[in-house]
């Protein structure tokens, strides 16, 4: 999904009051049942929840990797 259909999609949510909530996850287990981490819902905080990267004109992302010249948006956050 774009941007613009996200926001298109935000756009005609019924509630518009509703908060937003992500998904954060923790590497750190420390016990045997949390060797892949842990993970919670939290509510969307722009500055934690958005990581926006751009490999447009990256001399290191070659033609051939799946991600070579990929712009994404990661709402959420992983390896906390």
């Amino acid at each position: 999904m774009k941007v613009r259909e996200l926001i298109n999609w935000l756009a005609k949510f019924e509630d518009q009051e509703a908060e937003v909530e992500v998904v954060e996850h923790s590497n750190s287990g420390a016990s045997y049942y949390e060797q892949g981490g842990t993970s919670r819902v939290a509510r969307f905080n722009p500055e934690k929840h958005a990581v926006y990267t751009d490999l447009r004109g990256n001399p290191h992302v070659k033609p051939s990797n799946s991600y070579y010249n990929e712009r994404t948006l990661l709402l959420g956050e992983i390896n906390a």
